[in-house]
Order: C-alpha cells, then structure tokens, then sequence
C-alpha cells in the first residue's frame, strides 16, 4: 500500500493541508511543536478510525471549528481507492 495523498482540514494544528507523497521515503521535519506527528496521526486514523493518542473526537478538531476532515489517497496493487475519515 502506498499513501499518494493527504488532506487534512480543521485537523489539530491544521486549517488546511495537502500533500503529495512520493511513492518511496518521504521525510517530515522542522521545529518542535510544528505538528510532523498531526500528520502521522491523521494517517493513523483515516486508517484505523483510532488515534494511536486515545484521543476524543473532540480533541482532533481544530479550536473553534465544528468538524475536521482527513482525506486520503492510497494506492495498492495499482488500484487507487479513496479513504476518508471524518
């Protein structure tokens, strides 16, 4: 399986983000607190439906906002299925 996209709104520290990964080694750095481990987790839960945290829905919505969304495309046996989680 490999991840082709991802798509966050209103995702912890995010309001918007999308990113194309590469199909071999992608690498997230930058300063502390900056949210390399937001983007991890909402991999996580888009395919677990689970925060690997024990986090509450709640608690992955950006503050002030009503919902969050995670969309991601991923690829597997040349196939490209879409995955969304709310």
């Amino acid at each position: 399986m490999i991840i082709e996209s991802l798509e966050l709104k209103n995702y912890r520290n995010y309001k918007e983000l999308h990113m194309d990964l590469h199909p071999g080694t992608n690498v997230l750095y930058g300063d502390n607190a900056q949210g390399k481990t937001n983007i991890l987790e909402s991999m996580y839960v888009c395919a677990t439906t689970k925060s690997h945290k024990g986090s509450r829905d709640r608690e992955i919505i950006n503050f002030g906002e009503d919902e969050s969304h995670i969309k991601m495309n991923i690829r597997k046996n040349d196939v490209l299925p879409h995955r969304h989680a709310p």
